[in-house]
């Protein structure tokens, strides 16, 4: 998931490389997408909540843009902040709702 929403920032040039998206966007050290991958892990819910307030945060200025791009944008960035909210409430629930922790 995060790998798709890096992609969608690579190919509007919001980020230019891999570094990038993970430094700035997820506050991550530049290997954390394959640290990921390698162990099989998911994403945490400190680096969805990070990119999901930065992209929240651009998608806010941007949205004022005259240039027909920064609105893409605008709605590309928000559609991408709702699946890292998504993602931390399934991560959530996956914890949470079992039937031990639920009381049943």
């Amino acid at each position: 998931m995060l790998e798709q929403i890096r992609q969608e920032l690579l190919d509007c040039r919001a980020v230019s490389s891999n570094r990038e998206f993970c430094e700035g966007w997820l506050a991550k050290d530049e290997s954390y997408l394959r640290v990921l991958r390698f162990h099989g892990l998911a994403p945490s819910a400190d680096a969805l909540g990070t990119c999901a307030s930065k992209l929240g945060y651009y998608a806010y200025h941007l949205r004022h843009s005259d240039k027909p791009e920064h609105l893409d944008w605008v709605e590309r960035f928000l559609r991408l902040r709702g699946i890292c909210f998504d993602t931390i409430e399934r991560q959530g629930k996956s914890k949470w709702m079992t039937p031990t922790r639920m009381g049943l």
